[in-house]
C-alpha cells in the first residue's frame, strides 16, 4: 500500500493558517525596513567620506607646515639669500610715511592670501562637497568616489594656500619687527649702511663719487644695490664697464647657485644616514616608564 501525504493535514500549515487568519501568505513589511536601513547606510557612508575627507586635509595641511617649519640647509640658504637680497634694495633714506606704506601693501597682500583661502574652502564646499552628498542619495558608490576624488584635490589646493598664508604671516610679522627698529635706529642703520659703503668704495666695488652723493642727499632714495650699479654705469670705458657688469651679475647668481648645491648635498647626505640608521637599527620610539609610588598596587 503506497504511502500519502496530506499537506493541507500537517501541523506546520495548520499554525501557518491560524497566523494568517486562514490567508496562508505570510506579508512582511520588507521594504519599509530596509528603506530605513538603506537610509542609515547612505547617511553612515557620507558620514565617513566627509570625516575621511577632513583627515586627509589635515594631514596633508600640517605635512605642508611641517616641513615649512622643519630646519634644513636648503631652507637656511634660501632664508640667507633672501634677506641678503632685502638689505641690498633697501631704501636706507625711506621716510616713516613710505615704511608704512610698505607695511600696508604686505598687509594687502596678506589679505589677498586669506581670501584665496576662504574662496577655496568654500568654493571645494558648496560646488564639490554639497553635489557629492546629494548624489549619495542616489548613488551612493559614485558619491563615495566623488568625496574621494574631490577630498584628494581639496586636500592639496587648500593645503598649499594655507601653507603660503603662513609664510606670509612670518614674512609680515618679520617686517614689521625690521621697520619699527629702523624708526627706532635710524641714525645707526644709516651710518652702519654709508660705512659699508665706504669700505667697498676703499676696495674699489663703488665709486667715491656714489658714495659722497650718498652722505650729501640724505632724503633722497638709496640703496646698497643702487650704488652699485651707479659706480658701474659711471664706468668711461664701455669695455670695463661691461666687464664690471657681467663679472658682478655672474658672481651673485653663482654664489647663490652653487650655495643651493652644498646645501641640498647637506640635506641629502643627513637623510641618506638617517635612513641608513634606521634600516640596520629600525625607526626612533619613545618609551615611558612610569614608577609606581605605592608598591603594594602591583600586588608585591
Amino acid at each position: 500500500m503506497p504511502l500519502t501525504l496530506n499537506l493541507s493535514a500537517l501541523s506546520s500549515r495548520a499554525t501557518r493558517l491560524a497566523s494568517t487568519g486562514n490567508a496562508g501568505v505570510r506579508r512582511i513589511a520588507a521594504l519599509a525596513t530596509s528603506s530605513e536601513e538603506d537610509d542609515d547606510g547612505i547617511l553612515s557612508s557620507v558620514y565617513n567620506a566627509v570625516e575621511k575627507f577632513g583627515q586627509s586635509l589635515m594631514r596633508r595641511a600640517l605635512t605642508i607646515l611641517s616641513g615649512i617649519f622643519t630646519f634644513s640647509w636648503s631652507k637656511f640658504w634660501a632664508s640667507c639669500t633672501s634677506a641678503v637680497r632685502f638689505v641690498l634694495n633697501f631704501n636706507f633714506n625711506a621716510t616713516d610715511d613710505q615704511l608704512d606704506q610698505q607695511i600696508k601693501q604686505a598687509e594687502i597682500a596678506l589679505a589677498a592670501a586669506k581670501g584665496s583661502l576662504a574662496g577655496q574652502s568654500l568654493g571645494f564646499a558648496i560646488c564639490g562637497f554639497l553635489p557629492a552628498a546629494t548624489i549619495a542619495v542616489f548613488n551612493e558608490p559614485l558619491a563615495l568616489y566623488m568625496l574621494k576624488e574631490l577630498g584628494e584635490e581639496a586636500a592639496d589646493e587648500i593645503a598649499s594656500s594655507l601653507a603660503t598664508l603662513v609664510q606670509l604671516q612670518v614674512q609680515q610679522a618679520a617686517r614689521q619687527v625690521f621697520t619699527s627698529l629702523f624708526k627706532n635706529y635710524r641714525t645707526l642703520f644709516r651710518g652702519a649702511a654709508v660705512g659699508f659703503a665706504q669700505q667697498l668704495a676703499n676696495i674699489g666695488i663703488f665709486t667715491q663719487d656714489s658714495v659722497d652723493k650718498a652722505n650729501k642727499n640724505r632724503n633722497q632714495p638709496w640703496s646698497i644695490a643702487g650704488a652699485l650699479e651707479e659706480s658701474i654705469e659711471s664706468i668711461k670705458d664701455p669695455a670695463l664697464q661691461a666687464y664690471a657688469e657681467e663679472l658682478w651679475e655672474e658672481f651673485g647668481e653663482s654664489c647663490i647657485e652653487a650655495g643651493f648645491i652644498i646645501a641640498n648635498s647637506a640635506d641629502s647626505y643627513y637623510a641618506q644616514q638617517r635612513i641608513a640608521n634606521e634600516s640596520m637599527f629600525g625607526s626612533e620610539h619613545t618609551v615611558e616608564i612610569e614608577l609606581s609610588r605605592n608598591p603594594n598596587e602591583d600586588g608585591t
